[in-house]
């Protein structure tokens, strides 16, 4: 397989997986036209469901399918050792319907059981493209295909997508009454508004204490060589002493 349509086809798996539900291995439900087309292909049908979907398959065929198998053709016998290694997949029918018709009950209208279909008959593919989550398998020329996810099922996983992202019911619920009680808290207890402050003043262990001037001591004014003062603060004329 060349490894763009391998990139593809992972890629499809996991839009499967994440939308739906599917989980490896893979249930593949196999149609008898699909065998027998197969057979006339010489196309090793195990490897190349394992291949498209992933290593882990589980093939599954119903009974009215192994019925249509037996019937004489020119791949009888190969298809019959073929299915031999599949699943029994257990149906209503006490008499044997086509295999076609078969798959289609089994399917229903949701695909409950995650079954991927193998099949040729582009009515049953026509009817399995309009229930979401059905990955189809068919045979194309000499190359088995996996289909492109149908529009039923692009828009079935986008909104099954988007309700796994968002918020349930309940929890949307329960937001909204968080809500409505915290905004009738709020009314009966407002907050009180802080009064600004003016700016700090600077701390008083980081600032510098000022220094005191040093004031010298008066000293008293020269006195001529005619006299000195005496303890009272006179001066007295040297001569007349």
């Amino acid at each position: 397989m060349r490894p763009k349509r391998a990139k593809a086809y992972k890629k499809a798996m996991q839009f499967y997986q994440q939308s739906f539900g599917f989980r490896d291995p893979y249930q593949i439900l196999v149609s008898p036209d699909f065998v027998l087309e197969g057979v006339a292909k010489n196309i090793k049908i195990a490897d190349a469901l394992k291949e498209v979907v992933g290593n882990k398959v589980r093939l599954l065929i119903s009974f009215c399918g192994i019925c249509d198998v037996r019937k004489d053709s020119e791949y009888k016998d190969q298809a019959i050792t073929i299915t031999r290694e599949f699943e029994k997949r257990r149906c209503t029918h006490k008499d044997p319907i086509a295999g076609t018709s078969c798959i289609s009950e089994i399917m229903g209208s949701s695909n409950e059981h995650h079954y991927c279909v193998a099949a040729q008959d582009s009515a049953l593919r026509a009817k399995l493209r309009s229930i979401p989550g059905v990955p189809i398998i068919h045979i194309k020329q000499n190359v088995v295909v996996l289909e492109p996810a149908s529009e039923k099922s692009q828009s079935a996983g986008k909104e099954l997508m988007q309700g796994k992202l968002g918020p349930s019911t309940l929890e949307s619920q329960m937001l909204k009454t968080l809500k409505e009680e915290t905004r009738d808290q709020t009314k009966r207890n407002p907050l009180k508004r802080k009064k600004k402050k003016g700016p700090k003043g600077p701390n008083p262990l980081s600032v510098k204490k000022t220094k005191k001037a040093h004031v010298a001591p008066k000293k008293s004014k020269n006195l001529t060589s005619t006299g000195t003062q005496n303890n009272s603060g006179v001066v007295v004329d040297a001569k007349s002493t």
